[in-house]
């Protein structure tokens, strides 16, 4: 099977830090993001909503959660989450693209054009780790080539 949201795995171990945190909220963090890659999605988000419950002052639980609300379409719940993750800790750049699909799928492109900006301002590499190229969220044609990719169909889109 596919790994399809390495890039999640990656943000927390960034935000988590090894060895660092409260052992029962990693282990909800983690649950959240291994039932994400099952695709197991009312598992992930009773997972992330656990993480959040435990400790709601850390961005990855509400980046997860929303990420979860993403993926079963209710993109406005979701950005609920990215907004409060991205309040939590405003350097978190995966947050930033990943509300900027949430923003694309509500066709508010000059949001999502804003927050893909923003993500690669703040990590210029964002968009090379392999489970990111293949976009998570969408149907989008455009997206499965990267953020780089999708700011540029966005772009276009703005400007006709």
């Amino acid at each position: 099977m596919k790994i399809r949201y390495i890039f999640i795995i990656w943000a927390v171990i960034a935000v988590l830090g090894c060895g660092v945190g409260v052992p029962a909220y990693k282990d909800a963090v983690l649950d959240g993001v291994s039932a994400l890659n099952r695709n197991k999605l009312d598992k992930a988000l009773a997972a992330f909503n656990r993480a959040i419950k435990l400790d709601p002052s850390r961005s990855d639980g509400y980046l997860g959660r929303a990420d979860v609300l993403n993926a079963m379409k209710q993109h406005d719940e979701a950005l609920v989450d990215y907004h409060r993750a991205i309040e939590i800790n405003p350097d978190f750049a995966q947050a930033y693209a990943n509300r900027g699909i949430a923003y694309s799928h509500l066709n508010q492109y000059k949001k999502a054009i804003a927050d893909y900006e923003k993500a690669l301002a703040l990590d210029p590499e964002i968009d090379d780790p392999p489970g990111f190229i293949e976009r998570l969220f969408s149907n989008d044609p455009n997206t499965d080539k990267g953020i780089r990719k999708h700011l540029e169909y966005l772009k276009t889109q703005v400007a006709s």
